[in-house]
């Protein structure tokens, strides 16, 4: 991919690059069309479809656990926490 594509791709996620972001980027988009096109080049003749990897999904949605779980257990697998409050970070921020 050549460096106005990325500068264009940069444009259209209203993010800016500097030129060596933009060389990095030109080089992680090499690899990854080198990738896809290795994967197109296995045979997949004879190789039944799936619409999942997982065989056998056995989910019953309806079927509630009765599991107890003290706040103290909880508080026990928490690497951060104040007192008995876990503290939780959020995983992603969403700008408006």
């Amino acid at each position: 991919m050549d460096k106005e594509k990325i500068i264009h791709l940069a444009k259209l996620a209203k993010i800016e690059l500097t030129n060596e972001e933009i060389e990095k980027m030109q080089n992680e988009f090499k690899s990854i069309l080198w990738f896809i096109d290795k994967l197109q080049s296995i045979s997949t003749d004879g190789v039944e479809m799936m619409y999942t990897p997982v065989l056998n999904l056995n989910l019953d949605y309806k079927k509630k656990s009765n599991t107890k779980v003290s706040s103290d257990d909880l508080l026990a697998n928490s690497s951060n926490k104040i007192e008995n409050n876990m503290i939780v970070i959020k995983s992603s921020t969403v700008e408006h």
